[in-house]
């Protein structure tokens, strides 16, 4: 049962992962942390992530040329934030991860939905871009999540769909690869993560290709319907395992 829920997982974060840039460690954590511990299910998502966006990546056409100064806030706040998440992985509790994990889906994804109209949002600058790639690479460390405060940020400042994934991308990838340098530095991989990695860049490769090719096929509507409805399920799994 953990070979084949952790094959699962991979498959359709992988898929995900190519269709949207990001997601990969959000869905994949549904599954997974039912049958590996956080501790060892972090440098997992962080590298399954970073091999699915290589991969996803032969995929991609052309992209536009967009100004790197829409991403430096985020990517250097996010890379301090780095750190303080790979310490709160040595002291969560799995229960409570999984909790908190389930809160933030459930409540996330019906916002992004909605496509909130807020006003101070939009005209926010550099220093409340900076906060939302801090806590993005605070998830980072913590196991990879560090897409998901971002791209809600992104979709509520009402961004152009290039530019949000030019930001979404280049950050997820940039925090990801720092992220599993800290890991390895720190001591977090050892030979118990190998087989998992082997197995990963079997699985993981074919859905990643998959979602990319998908990407350019569907209208944005259904894409974001697509990703919210996996995400508010991932949640709510999440949650309803703390009673069962």
């Amino acid at each position: 049962m953990t070979w084949l829920l952790f094959i699962l997982g991979a498959m359709v974060a992988g898929f995900v992962q190519g269709l949207t840039g990001f997601a990969f460690a959000l869905i994949a954590m549904s599954f997974w942390v039912w049958v590996l511990a956080p501790q060892l299910a972090a440098p997992l998502l962080v590298f399954a992530s970073i091999w699915s966006h290589l991969i996803s990546l032969t995929q991609e056409q052309k992209p536009p040329i967009l100004s790197k100064q829409w991403l430096l806030p985020y990517l250097v706040a996010g890379l301090i934030g780095v750190p303080l998440g790979t310490y709160l992985l040595h002291i969560i509790q799995a229960d409570t991860f999984k909790l908190v994990l389930g809160i933030f889906l459930v409540l996330w994804s019906p916002l992004m939905l909605l496509n909130p109209q807020i006003k101070t949002i939009q005209r926010s600058g550099k220093i409340a871009d900076s906060s939302i790639g801090l806590m993005g690479g605070i998830l980072g460390g913590l196991g990879g999540f560090c897409g998901a405060v971002p791209s809600a940020w992104v979709m509520l400042k009402q961004l152009p769909k290039a530019q949000q994934r030019y930001i979404l991308r280049h950050f997820n990838f940039a925090v990801q690869v720092f992220a599993l340098g800290t890991y390895l530095w720190q001591g977090m991989i050892d030979q118990s993560h190998l087989p998992y990695m082997a197995v990963l860049i079997v699985f993981v490769s074919i859905p990643a290709i998959l979602g990319a090719k998908l990407f350019y096929k569907i209208s944005e509507l259904l894409f974001k319907r697509i990703i919210l409805s996996l995400l508010f399920s991932a949640g709510c799994f999440l949650i309803a395992s703390q009673f069962i």
